[in-house]
């Protein structure tokens, strides 16, 4: 299909016998071009060639960079310069149904945490894979496009820890500036209609008879006493919930797609791809002045003459800071990079974990054998079935210790799993998991259908930090991710496994499903099941990234000896560098993270506008 090269041909019908095979085709590649898409141009030799000068040159087109370079390039007098170390997305990315397939891909940075002997234990060699994503759009064209804004407690607390303007107040304006919502069955009062991001429900799908049936999921926590609610991004509480996803007739809204190709002929916006920053140029008054690029073998320095914003994501805003020579002084000198500034970067990193074991053997319905084919052509076609993420967008939140402000410490994801399936071995070694054990997991979906319920931390207590493993821009960052170190949060999760339990003693699950619960290979033999000793084993073995890390660059005032960015986003102690991402978040939101992050790149771009106020003398476009 790239031989089509953007264009989007009309087929004519010729003759009768050809038209059973035209219509084929026909629908074929008018459903590729409503699906690929043109999202830049790639000035990247240009640039490095010509000596190219910018105003502001932002590092990163993950989920805030593109928000955050379209709001720049507004201003019709800037020259705005977006880096991204990774290609344009596949096609593939697009489609909703087959999102996990690109984990551990050449799209995947291929993150790998350092080992540790408090989580990850049935992991090989107990260590977690972090996939992150190496394209444009980042991690919002690798993740399950959910769209969360989170609980209005979180960004209150940030507020209180020191930084005004950043009140859920303050931020609703920027979740509805961003959005351009399509879903009838929310409160249309606390949406946005003008923006950028698509957001809409996923379809359910008319070919699959065996997929799990939302409603029954619904009427499984209501039997718990958690409500359905209808719009949790109106106001998160406990209760269960349909979520819409970042999505448009059936294809994934990344953040490339939704504020980059719109504007893709707007001049003073330049995007290089498949280029990597190396560091950030600072001179002797610590004022920055550029970018130092990688890219085809080949080292080159591009100006900006205003700012540099960084948007490459808590691992590597954190990493490019240290390599330039912003971070911890003793760490620094191990690796002979020269001290700029000394501050507490990498430190703060907070991730959602979630525990993997719980499983469901689902007997309510038969299994219906469907060619994978005819999946296919049904999306193409009608965009049903593979723009689904099936029970996925179906989650429930859970105050566990019933606080009178209903603020909700568990999530619960679900994962579902056809019949034999190898979407279930795909995610499973992605997770790093052993093949012994995948065998275990693959025993329970070789006759049924299958659901994994995943009771997630919201609120993590542990903390664990980003570190460079040398001076050398090209190797990954060493991760110790700090998962389960506190107690509180093996408390957390022991409620969490208890509720699921609760769930599968319901009348309503006992109608329809089995309750599994995946043992370790070697962990947990000699403790009495069901105590909080075993549930302890459990979560220390299973428990893993839901892919949210956040915190090392943390945003709070100068008095915050762990602050690394003011309420501004701009670096301590550095003139013209700011950071934008989920790196900046104090405390960990409660859900998850695309939208709150693509929401900073929103405030971002009108802090940024507001302090060069004087600058201003244009014309907006």
């Amino acid at each position: 299909m790239e031989s089509f090269n953007g264009t989007c041909p009309n087929i004519v019908s010729v003759g009768s016998s050809q038209l059973l095979f035209t219509h084929l085709l026909s629908t074929l590649i008018q459903s590729y071009c409503g699906i690929n898409t043109v999202y830049s141009a790639d000035r990247s030799a240009d640039i490095i060639q010509t000596n190219d000068e910018f105003d502001f040159i932002v590092v990163g087109a993950g989920s805030a960079g593109p928000a955050l370079a379209n709001r720049l390039s507004e201003i019709s007098s800037w020259k705005i310069l977006l880096i991204e170390a990774g290609p344009d997305p596949p096609i593939e990315s697009d489609i909703p149904a087959i999102f996990l397939t690109l984990l551990g891909s050449k799209y995947d940075w291929n993150y790998k945490a350092e080992k540790s002997e408090k989580s990850c234990r049935s992991m090989i060699n107990k260590q977690c894979l972090w996939p992150r994503g190496k394209f444009l759009g980042g991690c919002s064209s690798i993740n399950g496009m959910l769209y969360v804004r989170c609980h209005s407690k979180d960004y209150d607390n940030w507020e209180s820890l020191g930084n005004p303007g950043w009140n859920y107040e303050n931020v609703l304006k920027y979740f509805k500036k961003l959005e351009i919502f399509n879903s009838d069955s929310m409160e249309k009062e606390a949406h946005g209609y003008e923006g950028y991001v698509n957001v809409e429900n996923f379809p359910d799908g008319d070919l699959l008879g065996n997929r799990f049936d939302k409603d029954l999921l619904v009427r499984l926590y209501n039997e718990l006493g958690l409500p359905f609610v209808g719009d949790m991004s109106a106001k998160q509480k406990s209760g269960v919930t349909i979520i819409p996803g970042t999505v448009k007739n059936g294809v994934r809204q990344n953040t490339a797609k939704a504020y980059l190709a719109p504007i893709k002929d707007r001049k003073n916006l330049s995007v290089m791809k498949e280029t990597l920053v190396t560091k950030v140029l600072i001179d002797n008054n610590k004022k920055v002045y550029g970018v130092e690029v990688f890219r085809n073998n080949v080292h080159a320095k591009i100006i900006a003459k205003k700012e540099v914003i960084l948007t490459a994501g808590a691992l590597n805003s954190p990493q490019l800071l240290m390599l330039s020579g912003i971070g911890p002084r003793d760490h620094l000198k191990d690796l002979n990079i020269p001290l700029i500034n000394d501050l507490k970067v990498g430190y703060n990193l907070q991730d959602h974990i979630f525990l993997t074991n719980l499983l469901a053997k689902v007997t309510v319905k038969e299994s219906k054998e469907v060619s994978p084919l005819d999946l296919l052509y049904s999306y193409l076609s009608k965009r049903t079935e593979f723009a689904s993420v099936s029970t996925l967008d179906t989650m429930a939140f859970a105050d566990t210790l019933n606080t009178t402000d209903d603020y909700p410490d568990i999530q619960v994801h679900h994962f579902d799993y056809l019949v034999k399936t190898d979407a279930l071995r795909g995610y499973l070694r992605s997770a790093n998991f052993p093949v012994e054990l995948i065998e275990k997991f693959e025993k329970v979906n070789e006759k049924h259908y299958m659901i994994q319920f995943l009771p997630t931390l919201l609120r993590p207590k542990s903390t664990g930090r980003i570190m460079l493993n040398s001076n050398n821009a090209v190797e990954q960052p060493k991760i110790i991710t700090g998962y389960l170190t506190e107690y509180e949060d093996i408390k957390t999760l022991i409620r969490g496994v208890k509720l699921i339990h609760k769930l599968a003693n319901t009348t309503t699950f006992k109608s329809c499903c089995e309750f599994v619960e995946i043992q370790p290979l070697n962990d947990c033999k000699n403790l009495k099941p069901a105590t909080d000793e075993y549930y302890e084993c459990l979560i220390r073995n299973f428990a893993q990234t839901v892919y949210h890390p956040v915190g090392t660059c943390k945003m709070g005032p100068e008095s915050d000896k762990d602050a690394v960015v003011d309420a501004r986003l701009r670096v301590y102690g550095v003139k013209g560098l700011r950071v934008a991402d989920a790196s900046i978040m104090p405390k960990i939101v409660n859900g998850n993270t695309n939208l709150p992050v693509i929401m900073i790149g929103e405030k971002a771009a009108d802090l940024i506008k507001e302090d060069w106020h004087d600058d201003l003398n244009h014309k907006e476009l």
